[in-house]
């Protein structure tokens, strides 16, 4: 199970499982649990989350503390990077 749509109603947590190929149900199953309605006209679910974990997904699942070899930013380079003189730039 690759999709999971999580939704309150009513005070009640409910959860749907699809597989990697259905995110377009899983969209579609979350857009109508948004919209559906009370006989009264009240919203009749306060709460609607996807959470995915595709299978295909690119890399490994965390954070890498590997950077890459050309990578050079840091907080001091936000305006952009070192000029030739080697000073940063800032936004100032």
């Amino acid at each position: 199970m690759g999709i999971v749509v999580y939704w309150l109603s009513q005070g009640q947590p409910f959860a749907q499982g699809f597989t990697d190929a259905q995110l377009l149900d899983a969209l579609a199953f979350a857009e109508a649990r948004r919209k559906d309605k009370t006989p009264e006209g009240q919203r009749l679910n306060g709460h609607v989350s996807i959470s995915t974990e595709l299978g295909d997904a690119v890399g490994l699942p965390g954070v890498s503390d590997q950077l890459p070899p050309d990578y050079s930013w840091s907080k001091s380079h936000r305006g952009g990077p070192p000029g030739p003189e080697g000073t940063p730039k800032t936004l100032a």
